[in-house]
């Protein structure tokens, strides 16, 4: 029940994202393919390498977009997830269930978590229909592997406000801390010109990817099983925050 409610009091929120998100990656996916001629925009003749440079520029700014606007939507989420509960009187009420305290962080890290999943996959595949419409090919592989990436570092970010927010009661202290994370997230990703701790790696993507593509970890994949993991490990120190507040 208190997983379902948590989806209720943010619909309007999670409405206003999906279209936005639909939005932005449909016209990112649209504009390249076409050519200007005689005042007109038509779309040009698909060869083999127009299609390619369709797929990958869509692909790229759809990355993009859709990257920035879930970093945003998951420190908005993760910021009111418990923020605004813990310092309002409905977590009184909410107390007073027979339910322990881990069971509302779980349910409302769980229900933010499953809130990113359609914010990701209803864009990614308007991105895909449209560029699928214009060249009638499927070359959606390296847009669906990144896809893993971008969601994991979405819920990275929500995992973390969601701790800073709960632990300190105001929803205010995710919302900075997220605007730092993504300051600093993009600042350091700037310096080293788009090439995270490798700098003889040419990326083809968004350089925000680049850290899952580096050569120079223990495995393959090493660093996305390293945030997966540190990922979930937030959840549970919040946890042990949580159990600490004198409410």
């Amino acid at each position: 029940m208190y997983f379902w409610t948590c989806w209720y009091t943010k619909r309007y929120r999670l409405t206003i994202y999906l279209t936005l998100a639909v939005a932005l990656t449909i016209l990112g996916a649209l504009p390249d393919g076409f050519e200007y001629h005689y005042g007109h925009w038509v779309l040009a003749k698909m060869t083999l390498q127009r299609v390619a440079e369709v797929w990958d520029v869509g692909a790229g700014n759809t990355l993009v977009l859709i990257l920035v606007l879930l970093l945003f939507a998951a420190a908005d989420l993760g910021a009111l997830a418990m923020g605004d509960v813990a310092k309002g009187k409905d977590l009184d009420f909410l107390l007073t269930r027979p339910r322990p305290r881990r069971y509302f962080i779980r349910t409302s890290w769980l229900a933010g978590v499953a809130e990113l999943i359609p914010l990701l996959v209803i864009p990614i595949l308007a991105s895909i229909l449209v560029m699928f419409c214009k060249t009638h090919a499927l070359l959606a592989r390296p847009l669906l592997r990144l896809a893993i990436p971008l969601f994991a570092l979405a819920v990275a970010m929500y995992a973390l406000v969601f701790l800073l927010a709960t632990v300190s009661g105001g929803a205010q202290n995710g919302f900075q801390i997220a605007a730092l994370v993504v300051f600093l997230y993009a600042g350091l990703n700037y310096a080293r010109n788009e090439a995270w701790f490798d700098p003889d790696y040419h990326h083809k993507f968004f350089g925000a990817f680049d850290w899952f593509e580096s050569s120079h970890q223990i495995f393959p994949y090493a660093n996305l099983v390293i945030l997966i993991c540190v990922t979930f490990a937030l959840p549970l120190i919040t946890q042990a925050g949580f159990k600490r507040i004198d409410l």
